[in-house]
């Protein structure tokens, strides 16, 4: 019995043998692919910190609090209100009074809170609703003047949380405030389409301020304020539509994963807290493997970051008539890239094409140091008509590139580095102009002549008699000079 055993398993060792030599003759590269490939992209560039995502909410987890008085008991509201109102320093009303009040409206219902007080909940959203601040008289003396209902959540905890599949919820002039968010996005929403109008939300903690997962996102005059090592907004897989609205950050502004169709950023201003070295990214655009869609920014500010936009490998944006200031670099690209008739301010590269596709025109380029506009070898690019401006004479720095007129530093409109509008306390940031009127008053950049190189002086005359040379006629100013 054994040497049946030992010849049977000696047959299976050797047909398993004789298998995995017959499948490493029809694929040589078998071998190849059991081995550890070292990971390039890694080691080139290696991710300084992991994206830490929130885990989605779902309505079943959320236990309602204690029932308003005179509403129905055990928690079991029927929905039939149209409009409700909550004050959130009536404390009979319970430590949940917003998402108990939400339960007893209708589709589109619209829920007022008062600004007599500070809301400390979580706002669990499971429906479409209005959740609107109700502005303080201004002839209520115990008031101590207007302000805006506020919703402050506990240590840890998000401010709003929308369920999935939610199309409709509107945040209006409110005020959300956590300084201490811990892991917990303010406002939390997966799937589903939010809206902030007038809003304000000012967010201290380690996760992002606005984290959207597919969706949509509205921003309309509202200010986002991260302070966070993440980025102030986060839309992943998902579609934005931001007007008149500004977004400050400390490590990145708006970190974008665009959904098929079309977002915009316009008259919006992206802006660096920090008053020493640049840092992050002001519009991160990343690419989705298929079907990914186009960021269109116009007439927006983005200032004060290493890079003011990074179009990442699949990505694709077009940028007009903006301007972009205090940057390390300008504009940064893999993926496609279209910028015309913007004001770009770097300190060391204006655009910098590292792969994919570019075009590039009816461009200023002021303060840098190294180059306008570099293009890496197998990037694609057009350039034309953009003016860069030079603080020496243009023709000692030859030759530029083609598309490229060198101009004098005197020659850049006085309105491009005017940056009072964007840090005047008195006046909301998207009263201003970004560079669409600056763009028109100052005209469009055209072809310039070539800078005319001065003669040398002539040779003086040697021997008796010779006086001194004859005087050099003055130099031809250079264009724009």
């Amino acid at each position: 019995m054994k040497a049946l055993l030992s010849k049977a398993l000696a047959a299976g060792l050797a047909g398993a043998l004789l298998l995995a030599a017959d499948v490493a003759q029809a694929s040589p590269d078998a071998r190849v692919d059991q081995q550890i490939r070292p990971d390039f992209g890694g080691l080139i560039a290696p991710p300084l910190k992991p994206r830490w995502r929130p885990d989605r909410w779902k309505p079943g987890r959320y236990r309602w609090g204690r029932p308003r008085p005179g509403w129905p008991g055990n928690g079991d509201y029927p929905r039939d209100q149209l409009s409700a109102t909550v004050d959130c320093s009536d404390e009979e009303m319970g430590p949940t009074p917003i998402s108990d009040a939400l339960q007893t409206l209708v589709d589109n219902g619209i829920l007022y809170i008062r600004s007599r007080g500070v809301c400390h909940e979580t706002v669990y959203v499971d429906h479409p609703v209005i959740i609107a601040g109700e502005g303080v008289p201004l002839f209520d003396a115990d008031s101590g003047g207007p302000r805006a209902a506020t919703i402050a959540p506990d240590e840890g905890a998000a401010c709003v949380r929308i369920a999935p599949g939610v199309k409709g919820v509107e945040l209006r002039d409110l005020v959300f405030s956590t300084e201490k968010g811990g892991r917990s996005a303010c406002i939390e929403s997966w799937d589903s389409e939010v809206a902030l109008v007038r809003s304000t939300v000012r967010y201290w903690g380690d996760a992002a301020a606005v984290f959207v997962s597919g969706g949509k996102l509205i921003l309309r005059e509202s200010h986002i304020d991260g302070r966070t090592w993440d980025a102030a907004v986060v839309a992943d897989n998902a579609t934005v539509d931001i007007t008149r609205s500004r977004i400050t950050g400390e490590e990145t502004g708006l970190d974008l994963t665009l959904a098929v169709g079309e977002s915009r950023i316009d008259q919006t201003g992206v802006l660096y807290r920090g008053a020493a070295s640049a840092s992050g990214v002001g519009v991160l655009v990343r690419g989705l493997r298929s079907g990914t869609g186009t960021l269109k920014i116009h007439n927006s500010v983005i200032c004060g970051w290493r890079n003011g936009v990074n179009v990442d490998r699949g990505g694709q944006a077009d940028v007009s008539r903006s301007r972009l200031c205090r940057n390390l670099v300008g504009l940064v690209s893999d993926g496609e890239l279209k910028v015309t008739e913007s004001a770009i301010g770097a300190k060391d590269v204006g655009v910098y094409v590292a792969s994919g596709r570019a075009f590039i025109s009816y461009n200023r380029i002021y303060d840098w140091a190294r180059n306008p506009i570099w293009i890496e070898p197998g990037a694609t690019a057009e350039v034309e008509f953009n003016w860069v401006y030079f603080g020496d004479d243009c023709w000692k720095r030859t030759p530029w590139m083609p598309g490229t007129y060198c101009q004098r530093n005197p020659a850049l409109p006085a309105a491009v580095r005017d940056e009072r509008d964007f840090t005047n306390p008195y006046r909301e940031w998207w009263e201003a102009d970004g560079y669409d009127r600056g763009y028109s008053r100052d005209g469009a950049p055209k072809a310039l002549p070539p800078p005319v190189k001065p003669p040398p002086p002539p040779k003086g005359r040697r021997g008796r008699g010779g006086g001194p040379p004859p005087a050099a006629p003055p130099p031809a100013t250079p264009p724009g000079g």
